[in-house]
């Protein structure tokens, strides 16, 4: 506790510190009734994101904020409730967004889990629940960071936007993906979106960049014979296995790097095979196995795409068999957000404040939402300090972290200053 009259001696920012960790227990409370509304969007069996977006639609403007405007896609007759609240700010003439998603993925294994997964467990500074990580930790923290500015009378330095989204877990088709193409008058030219919807354990890892993603299924055809004469068949998995070895040479070919990733190069992992015969003395007259790409945004998808298909043809000459590929997912690279864009500095210098970490620009591999928006031309930012548990059975988040990084999204919302 500050010592009598010490605290109008506060900076604004040492205000909202103070308000956000007397917060702490109604952070927990909002989480525990989040979780305990199954968002688990239709595609994997859920009933969407109606019952907890009709909660944040009551209780948002009961905490002192504005009313949210709800804007629903329909998916096969379920409603996919998007919701948009929006505070003004100094610079009316662009917003800065917080974008958190509504939906979850499926518990998964019941045995798994030591509790109902949708009722949050509390284990003194963990909690343990679906969602809580991905994206709960996020959706509190933004909203409680906006209501810290509100208590504390602090105009935000330019308009802040809270964007609830729904499908983020399933391609996004009646998220931000739907509201780019039918309300992208939301939008303006000049506004930034902070993701909190991935990171790293200390927070370091502010992430502006992502890989292509390129999946391929391999299909190997040669003919089906007894293994006692394997001379007269042509045997379609020793054809797949050598494929597989020249595939890597597409790391030569393909050997540009960018400091900015982690690993800094381009992938092409063989992963997933599939069962060829049921029995040992058959030689296999089809074989099938799959390859995950992750292509920096420098490297051309559809020269990886060219060169992998000369390999193939190369093998299924020398091994007299067919070899098809098949595109099973491609999501070529989005725009990387620039390193030194205003929003991927203002992020860093709050993580600095409020962790006392040196953070810095990074690209990742995996695909996150960011992608849609970059490619809508928007600078993007990823954001949060998590253990990435989400997906997980007992998926948990940090108390700590659900307050501190509650703390740096408000840094941001004051644009930096005052503080």
């Amino acid at each position: 506790m500050p010592r009598p009259g010490k605290e109008k001696d506060q900076t604004p920012f040492d205000r909202l510190r103070r308000w956000l960790d007397g917060a702490r227990g109604e952070m927990v409370a909002l989480m525990a009734e989040l979780t305990r509304r199954n968002a688990v969007g239709p595609a994997n069996g859920g009933p969407g994101e109606a019952e907890k977006a009709d909660f944040l639609e009551r209780v948002l403007p009961e905490v002192g904020l504005p009313a949210a405007e709800r804007l629903t896609a329909m998916d096969n007759g379920v409603p996919r409730p998007n919701l948009v609240v929006r505070l003004p700010g100094r610079d009316r003439s662009r917003c800065l967004w917080f974008m958190t998603h509504l939906d979850v993925v499926p518990p998964g294994d019941a045995a798994a889990w030591k509790s109902d997964p949708f009722v949050l467990r509390v284990e003194g500074d963990k909690l343990v629940g679906r969602g809580a990580e991905d994206n709960h930790q996020g959706l509190v923290g933004s909203v409680f960071a906006a209501r810290a500015l509100r208590e504390a009378g602090i105009e935000p330095a330019t308009d802040v936007g809270l964007l609830f989204v729904s499908d983020e877990e399933t391609g996004s088709q009646y998220g931000i993906r739907w509201l780019l193409e039918q309300h992208r008058d939301l939008f303006g030219p000049q506004d930034a979106f902070l993701v909190p919807d991935a990171g790293n354990e200390d927070g370091s890892l502010v992430e502006v960049a992502e890989k292509a993603i390129l999946w391929l299924k391999v299909r190997t055809v040669g003919r089906q014979v007894h293994a006692s004469t394997p001379h007269l068949g042509k045997n379609a998995m020793v054809a797949a296995s050598h494929l597989v070895i020249r595939l890597r040479d597409l790391y030569a070919r393909f050997e540009a790097r960018d400091p900015v990733f982690d690993p800094p190069m381009s992938t092409f992992e063989p992963t997933k095979r599939e069962r060829n015969v049921e029995n040992i003395n058959t030689v296999p007259g089809e074989d099938v196995f799959y390859v995950d790409c992750r292509i920096l945004p420098q490297v051309s998808v559809e020269e990886v795409l060219a060169v992998t298909r000369g390999l193939c043809d190369e093998v299924a000459r020398n091994h007299r068999v067919v070899v098809q590929v098949e595109v099973v997912q491609r999501e070529d690279a989005a725009p990387p957000t620039p390193s030194d864009a205003l929003l991927v500095r203002q992020v860093i210098r709050a993580v600095e404040r409020v962790y006392g970490v040196a953070a810095r620009p990074r690209g990742i591999g995996g695909g996150t939402v960011a992608s849609a928006l970059r490619r809508a031309g928007f600078p993007a930012v990823v954001w949060s300090r998590m253990d990435e548990t989400g997906h997980q059975p007992n998926e948990y988040a940090w108390v700590s972290n659900l307050v501190d990084d509650a703390k740096v999204f408000a840094h941001v919302m004051m644009g930096g200053e005052q503080g």
